[in-house]
């Protein structure tokens, strides 16, 4: 039987436009280039990536009631997910993301809706008995806090992913909880250290614990690879060269489905940097480049990846 991970976040209509350079200030250029719309945002992109490498997806989110909503509501429901507590905003726009690749990358993102994703809203989604809960930290900080606690109650593994955490969150809000993830930019605004070793990042570690009591904290580095600390051991996974930073959004939930299958942390991490460097491999869209669990079985079998 599939595992049922509840998926709290942000999604959006990613659109990604592949340009041979970026016009100059003023400048319009006119050529022929491909583009793709596609799902995105945190709880996007981690709905694809847990339901394409096998577990069940109950997404917890919000869209606006435009076309892009419509688009994404009928997308994550033909893949099998649980939309119900997918939630249309009457009268706002679906949030975008707006990726230009020319070589490096940049992005454009707007966040609006996750303001919709409030504490009862978190409460009524825990009704669906999940086996894990994933919860991107762009939501408001009572539905986090809130989630923190259902999990606590219930007994469910809660993940959080701190890849869009506003600076002004309050972690310490948070309580005790399974993981929690940061990008460099993050780590070093919450520990005042930028993770750049083995030492930087267990001094970050044990800074952060003196606000936040997760069992594992794990900080990204580079797209794919990770350290992470568990109190009495630590271990580093490497990141994939030449890869996007929105590889990133895959290694949380990637995680989540690993550690589901064998309760083992270290070959959860691994597994998630194994699925980054296949879906990184490709061209298009993140959501469109998420390798299927039976892909990612028989690359690990091929190259005898060890896990």
């Amino acid at each position: 039987m599939k595992k049922r991970v509840l998926m709290i976040g942000g999604v959006s209509a990613e659109i990604n436009l592949d340009v041979s350079s970026l016009a100059a200030p003023g400048e319009e250029k006119t050529e022929t280039f491909d583009y793709e719309i596609a799902p995105g945002g945190s709880a996007g992109i981690g709905a694809c990536a847990v339901s394409r490498l096998g577990g069940e997806v109950i997404l917890c989110s919000a869209v606006g009631d435009d076309e892009y909503g419509t688009s994404l509501s009928g997308f994550f429901a033909d893949a099998g997910m649980d939309t119900r507590f997918l939630k249309t905003v009457k009268g706002e726009k679906t949030d975008i993301s707006v990726v230009i690749n020319s070589g490096d990358s940049a992005t454009y993102r707007r966040n609006a809706l996750t303001q919709y994703i409030d504490a009862d809203f978190v409460e009524d989604a825990f009704t669906t008995l999940p086996d894990a809960v994933y919860i991107s930290l762009d939501i408001p900080a009572d539905a986090a806090v809130r989630a923190a606690e259902l999990a606590r109650e219930k007994k469910v593994l809660a993940f959080f992913d701190g890849e869009r955490i506003p600076e002004d969150f309050p972690l310490e809000t948070l309580g005790v909880i399974d993981l929690i993830a940061l990008p460099p930019s993050a780590t070093e605004h919450f520990t005042g250290i930028r993770p750049r070793d083995a030492q930087s990042n267990l001094q970050a570690a044990v800074e952060l614990h003196k606000t936040l009591r997760a069992k594992t904290y794990m900080f990204k580095h580079g797209v794919g690879g990770a350290f992470e600390f568990k109190g009495n051991f630590s271990y580093y996974v490497p990141y994939v060269e030449g890869a996007r930073r929105g590889y990133r959004d895959l290694l949380v939930p990637a995680m989540i489905v690993e550690n589901l299958r064998s309760g083992k942390s270290v070959r959860a991490t691994r597994y998630a940097s194994t699925v980054v460097a296949l879906a990184s491999g490709k061209s298009g869209s993140i959501a469109g480049t998420i390798p299927s669990e039976t892909e990612v079985l028989r690359y690990i079998l091929e190259h005898e990846v060890e896990l």
